[in-house]
């Protein structure tokens, strides 16, 4: 199982390298707010349509580990293709496919973890490992030489792992045959709570590099801000995986869903980059909360576990499309302080929702 987790840790790795610089440098290429925002839409309604094919594909075949090697090979060239952006057209076309080929794999890889003993303990790690990728490659790319060196590693990260995904068994699981409106009913609450708050999530992130920068923060410090975060994630599902008893899954969403909107609220206050320190870890320990609190409420009420969790992945996407677009419109009519304020108007929606249900 060691390999799934690296395999987790090179993908995350190599998105993280070029997400945080993509911001950046389409400031340089002369890009407005507005064409951002639609590059970023074109990157997530790409992968939510991908993270829905495959899982729904991975469940109906009863196969992982080839969805898994196929998204970790395509992926390879997609993001190496990220040093050949010279402008909106490109980097839209480009980050597109990129998005696509990222959700091949994902989700297959998580129901692969699923179908193992003390499975509850093996997501929090998967989840850790995913955030230990997004530290490293924020990190490294906050001090890489040129945007070219961040995607070629980019890249490179992929390639390995689908060299390691060659040694990962597969394992067969019992085909199924299901209706995909059966399966978003059946979830459906949680993907409302995730669709709010993760809108109001990737408003900020669209344009967040940009305001860290005009909060005073040069890029060393952008990637270290965004590192801690993830950093800290990482320690902290590695905790919760430790643990005997596993937490109720929808207290853990009620958490992650309260600490957002403290931490978007507190972001809209800051005047300086360093306002934005003691924040991270509030937000690590509600995004560590919500999302592995989301997984294992879908996994453990669904025998779709694949698809259910790619809806998951899909619903995030989605937000990734509609939040750029809003973020962008925002910033340009209200500035970057407004985005976040949006974004604390939209969790404490999802917040309230989630506390007024039963159960």
């Amino acid at each position: 199982m060691k390999t799934a987790y690296l395999l987790t840790l090179l993908s995350n790795t190599g998105v993280a390298f070029s997400s945080i610089l993509i911001p950046l440098l389409s400031k340089e290429l002369g890009l407005s707010f507005f064409q951002l925002g639609l590059v970023v839409m074109g990157y997530g309604l790409a992968s939510a349509l991908s993270y829905f094919i495959f899982g729904r594909f991975s469940d109906a075949m009863g196969r992982r580990t080839i969805f898994v090697k196929m998204g970790m090979l395509l992926c390879f060239p997609a993001f190496l293709s990220q040093v050949l952006i010279r402008g909106f057209g490109s980097m839209l076309l480009i980050r597109t496919l990129a998005g696509f080929c990222l959700g091949i794999g994902t989700f297959p890889l998580l129901a692969y973890l699923s179908g193992l003993p003390r499975y509850e303990a093996r997501v929090w790690l998967f989840a850790g490992f995913t955030s230990l990728g997004w530290a490293v490659g924020y990190l490294g790319a906050g001090f890489l030489p040129s945007y070219g060196a961040a995607f070629f590693l980019s890249s490179l990260s992929f390639l390995l792992g689908f060299f390691f995904s060659l040694f990962l068994p597969e394992v067969r699981v019992e085909r199924r045959s299901f209706s995909f409106l059966a399966v978003v009913r059946h979830n459906s609450k949680i993907y409302l709570h995730y669709l709010l708050r993760h809108t109001g999530a990737q408003c900020v992130w669209t344009v967040f590099p940009i305001y860290l920068v005009e909060l005073g923060a040069s890029r060393g410090w952008v990637g270290l801000l965004y590192a801690l975060n993830c950093g800290l994630q990482f320690f902290i599902m590695a905790a919760f995986s430790r643990m005997r008893e596993p937490p109720d899954d929808r207290m853990l969403v009620r958490t992650g869903l309260i600490l957002s909107t403290v931490t978007f609220l507190a972001y809209s206050l800051a005047t300086s980059y360093l306002h934005i320190l003691p924040v991270q870890p509030v937000l690590a320990i509600a995004w560590s909360t919500l999302y592995v609190g989301s997984l294992l409420y879908l996994l453990r009420r669904n025998v779709e576990k694949a698809t259910s969790t790619s809806l998951l992945g899909s619903t995030i996407s989605v937000a990734g499309v509609i939040g750029p677009f809003l973020g962008g419109a925002v910033s340009e009519v209200f500035g970057l302080r407004a985005v976040m304020l949006t974004a604390f108007g939209l969790n404490l929606t999802a917040t309230l929702l989630a506390l007024g249900e039963k159960g």
